[in-house]
């Protein structure tokens, strides 16, 4: 069945009341959407709780989405509102109050079912640098970094997700990057 017509069918029943066109167009989007709030997050739970908090607003707010538009941008924003929510809440926790390693999950549950295990392992050790190295950059630049090179949304768009100006942007983005190269430049992140 073609995609496009899919995500119509499933945007037509869900305005018209229907949870399970909802259920269909979240299960379209939910590994991304995960994905972006973990990304955000650096918790597996948190993540989830994004998520589920950015679906049932998506069924709340139902009305207020244009038709003529596709459901992902709109459900994205949604998504990053609701990790900058909850990273907001753990403002207080310090960068070293992270748990350990156990305590941790990474995002291999989630993986998609096409990459090979031999690829998935040979990328490990560098993508738990970067992770650690994202860990130390606030909500706000995370979040910037995520849509940036993640979703590779324009500066403008990333701004209106946001809700803040394209300066602001730039300056989270330019920060963050100086940051996240100083930090793996100079080792402060175990490979």
């Amino acid at each position: 069945m073609d995609p496009e017509r899919t995500e119509q069918e499933a945007i037509r029943r869900w305005r018209a009341g229907d949870p399970e066109g909802l259920a269909v167009l979240v299960r379209l989007y939910e590994l991304r959407a995960l994905r972006t709030a973990y990304l955000i997050l650096q918790d597996r739970m948190d993540a989830e709780d994004a998520v589920q908090n950015a679906s049932l607003r998506a069924w709340i707010y139902r009305r207020r989405f244009d038709p003529q538009r596709p459901f992902w941008p709109w459900f994205l924003q949604l998504v990053i509102r609701e990790a900058r929510r909850i990273a907001g809440r753990h403002l207080s926790k310090s960068v070293s109050d992270t748990g350990s390693d156990a305590d941790r999950v990474d995002m291999e549950g989630w993986k998609d079912p096409g990459h090979a295990p031999d690829l998935i392992a040979e990328r490990k050790e560098s993508v738990r640098a970067l992770r650690q190295a994202l860990q130390r950059l606030s909500p706000a630049q995370r979040t910037a970094v995520v849509l940036r090179y993640y979703h590779s949304l324009a500066e403008k768009e990333i701004a209106e997700i946001m809700g803040c100006s394209v300066g602001a942007v730039k300056h989270y983005l330019y920060e963050a990057r100086l940051r996240l190269r100083d930090m793996l430049d100079s080792g402060e992140t175990q490979l």
